[in-house]
């Protein structure tokens, strides 16, 4: 008689991210915050700072621009500054992968996997209790310090 020596695998969750509004809702201390423990000087930190305070945009209509008002946070998508929102949306992946709770799906002692382009954010992690509520934990609290709010 052959034994089937298969492992029963736990459960596996994947959630996919939404930012609601990403670029527009990020909070540009949090973003300067993050440059700055990246090791970005601190004169490029001040020109992104005069930049982003300095912003100010009016709506075309028909080709004729209305009012003009000032941006008070967010990065416009497609500006080549944009890419600077990879760089807060990178702090969301180390939070998840350094966590002691959330675990690999298939590796006992290995990290989630978090897979990120732009602002699409694939999380794969073992299903547990514990780790749903810990994940829900992290984005909280990342929304709350970069104000990137999950569209749960």
């Amino acid at each position: 008689m052959v034994q089937c020596c298969h492992r029963r695998r736990a459960p596996t969750m994947v959630l996919k991210l939404d930012f609601a509004k990403a670029f527009d809702s990020i909070n540009w201390a949090s973003l300067r915050a993050v440059m700055e423990v990246r090791g970005f000087p601190s004169l490029w930190c001040d020109w992104m700072d005069a930049l982003f305070h300095s912003l100010s945009s009016a709506v075309l209509l028909n080709g004729v621009p209305g009012r003009w008002f000032q941006v008070r946070c967010g990065l416009r998508q497609g500006d080549p500054i944009s890419y600077l929102f990879l760089l807060v949306a990178d702090v969301l992946q180390w939070l998840i992968r350094q966590d002691e709770v959330l675990r690999h799906p298939l590796l006992l002692d290995a990290p989630v996997v978090v897979l990120q382009y732009a602002d699409d954010t694939l999380i794969i992690a073992r299903a547990t209790e514990g780790g749903a509520v810990r994940l829900r934990q992290i984005l909280d609290q990342f929304a709350a310090a970069t104000g990137l709010i999950i569209n749960f």
